[in-house]
């Protein structure tokens, strides 16, 4: 197999088996045209919640109300907490479930009750003491009591106040029991009665997995299963900022094997953590004991051993896209799934703006002993993963052994941060199907060995450069930058530096303006139809193609590019001039 085939089988493996199978991807999306243009966004990449409701619900209920998995199933249900959620949006938006959620968990109090006894229920309280007893326990003259010397003293003034209490009223003249408002005793409705205020009701919210999540209704019979595995998801799904060491927490195959079971997978599925796709994914790559949900069962089971062992999935993962027969059999594709650690979080940011930061990898990224010893560190986020400031990683192990992985289930921002690896190689993967999945605008990437980047939607490269190779000898062969997007390409002002020598990009559409490929380097550029549009007076706009705008390849000319230095039809273009061994320094292909 030659050095590009070589390349590209590895990128593959770091940005669609490690990143992908793990976290998973969106839907395919189909190709759409662009100007070429790879401006960041405005604001960053952190897009609003796709996750299914009831699971971002659990995720609300857990970090940001404080509550407990053991709280939230004694309370019932993922059902029964995501119905307290909308009751809470339709009386007052997110600021109420966050104000009041807690108590309507805890206490099953409605968002009426929890906001009228919110302050009895803090001090620990019950929803039926502060019902019946409020008044009296609100008193001052009982600061400084225990809750239960508190209850026992209101009973006892309650039963000695008479019958001229506030009653609730309907404006009838009698207490009927269906009074909706407090009366203050004159026996109608003057216009001074307190009123509750009226619920204003919204469109319901969308419920992406809705056929999964009803599997937790009340009648589900693994409590104990979903309560093990909703610790689990919801220690996986914290924000987690990483600036000077990695975090404590890490997964591997060994630490969710035993004791771990299906649901987690379900809980993780269902929080978008594996696309939008995710329960076709995992039914088919973990089988039927998986899509039985009265089953249970552990992972243990149904984990394979290798990373060889999932290829055939890559063409559901990506939607279209796997590896050839040829690639598949190398053993650059073979990891043992125990050598794979991932630092998992919902949403990642790397670094602090405007700090220069530095994270040691070495402890994770050893040396190898053996083919079988080597290793893979993803840095996993469930959502995005941003870039904050300058980060470099460190690593004395240079030797060619190893990876290290940048990823999120959705969208990755690079934007005027640069990022530095100084082991080997480094993969950057974005497992978002739209249009900003992944941005690496305004930044240096600099890596020891190989440097890959891909995208499940689109890879937007703006004014970067990449400087690869940097940890080997001069006498050591070069190293190589692979670019993938499942939709489209864009690359503007990018230039590579470093020990170049393979360069190879695939996309169903690829746009590249303003750059200029090194003197030694071979480009393979693969589109949907391998067709080559050179227009240098305006952008470049032919979908399926390979496009070119102000390009140079410094082996061919040191002029701008033009269509009369390739021939050859659509799907087999070659530039006319080549390398020493008569290898074309561009070649076309169609995917």
């Amino acid at each position: 197999m030659n050095r590009i085939k070589i390349t590209k089988a590895l990128a593959l493996t770091l940005i669609y088996v490690f990143p992908v199978f793990l976290f998973g991807q969106e839907d395919d999306a189909a190709a759409a045209s662009s100007t070429g243009s790879a401006a960041a966004p405005a604001k960053g990449a952190p897009k609003a919640a796709q996750a299914n409701t009831q699971l971002r619900t659990l995720h609300v209920a857990i970090h940001k109300l404080g509550l407990t998995a053991t709280e939230i199933l004694a309370a019932g249900s993922l059902d029964d907490l995501h119905a307290q959620y909308k009751e809470a949006l339709k009386g007052g938006g997110f600021q109420a479930f966050t104000d009041h959620g807690k108590n309507m968990v805890k206490h099953g109090a409605t968002l009426d009750e929890a906001i009228e006894h919110g302050d009895l229920l803090d001090a620990g309280h019950s929803l039926t003491d502060a019902k019946e007893l409020g008044d009296y326990l609100r008193d001052p003259a009982f600061a400084g009591l225990t809750t239960e010397e508190a209850v026992e003293l209101a009973r006892q003034q309650k039963e000695s106040v008479d019958s001229t209490d506030p009653v609730l009223d309907d404006g009838s003249g009698s207490d009927d029991g269906t009074d909706p408002v407090l009366d203050d005793g004159s026996g109608s409705d003057d216009g001074t009665d307190p009123v509750v205020p009226p619920v204003v009701v919204v469109d319901d919210l969308s419920l992406a997995n809705e056929a999964v999540i009803s599997n937790y209704a009340t009648g589900y019979e693994y409590n104990e299963a979903l309560e093990a595995a909703m610790t689990v998801a919801t220690t996986l799904l914290t924000d987690s900022t990483i600036t000077d060491a990695l975090p404590a927490l890490s997964v591997s195959v060994g630490s969710l094997t035993d004791g771990y079971n299906l649901e987690l997978i379900r809980l993780l599925s269902a929080y978008g953590a594996i696309g939008g796709n995710g329960e076709n994914v995992a039914s088919a790559v973990l089988g039927s004991d998986y899509s039985g949900y009265a089953a249970g069962g552990t992972l243990s089971s149904l984990i394979q051993n290798s990373s060889a062992d999932y290829l055939s999935f890559l063409s559901t993962l990506t939607g279209s896209r796997g590896f050839s027969e040829e690639d598949a059999s190398s053993s650059v594709l073979d990891v043992s799934l125990d050598k794979i650690t991932l630092i998992p979080g919902s949403t990642i940011t790397l670094g602090t703006s405007g700090v220069d930061s530095t994270i040691d990898v070495s402890s994770k990224l050893t040396p190898a002993i053996s083919s079988d010893d080597r290793k893979v560190l993803i840095l996993g986020a469930a959502k995005d993963l941003t870039v904050a400031g300058n980060v470099k990683f460190t690593n004395p192990n240079d030797v060619e052994d190893h990876a290290l992985v940048i990823g999120a289930a959705d969208d990755v921002m690079v934007d005027g941060s640069n990022i530095e690896y100084t082991g080997s190689n480094l993969a950057i993967g974005a497992g978002g199907s739209d249009a900003d999945s992944m941005y690496l605008v305004n930044t240096s990437i600099t890596t020891g060995g190989n440097l890959a980047a891909g995208s499940l939607g689109n890879l937007n490269i703006t004014n970067a450069n990449f400087n690869v190779g940097m940890a080997n000898s001069a006498s050591s062969d070069p190293d190589n930058v692979y670019l993938y997007a499942n939709d489209i390409l864009n690359v503007n002002n990018l230039s590579f530096s470093g020990r170049v020598d393979d360069i190879y990009m695939e996309s169903k559409t690829i746009h590249i303006k303003n750059t200029t490929f090194p003197a030694t380097s071979e480009v393979m550029l693969r589109s949907q139809t391998g067709a080559l549009n050179v227009n240098n007076s305006v952008a470049p706009s032919v979908v399926g193609a390979v496009n070119f705008h102000n390009v140079t390849h410094l082996g061919i000319s040191n002029s701008v590019l033009e269509r009369s230095h390739f021939d050859g039809a659509d799907g087999h273009i070659n530039s006319t001039v080549g390398l020493p061994n008569g290898t074309p320094f561009i070649r076309v292909r169609a995917q």
